[in-house]
């Protein structure tokens, strides 16, 4: 038999435009969202360092909550 390499799998080419390579539409959305947090909580008077603090431990809590859903919803298939 022969055995899948992930590494194969998970190459995928970008889409590429003559103008250049296409951004993401998450990623997009993602660092729009960032930058409207950042300047709302600056705008509603939270120090810098403040707002830094929350965004970035908002963002690991974000990336631990979706990784351990992702193991929760993906079903994994051993070979026997």
């Amino acid at each position: 038999m022969k055995k899948k390499t992930a590494s194969a799998a998970a190459c995928v080419e970008a889409p590429t435009t003559s103008t250049g390579t296409l951004v993401p539409v998450p990623a997009t959305i993602i660092v729009v969202v960032v930058i409207l947090l950042t300047a709302a909580l600056t705008i509603y008077g939270m120090p810098v360092d403040t707002v830094i603090t929350v965004l970035a431990v908002g963002g690991l809590l974000a990336i631990e909550l979706l990784r351990r859903l992702t193991d929760t919803l993906t079903t994994r298939r051993q070979a026997f």
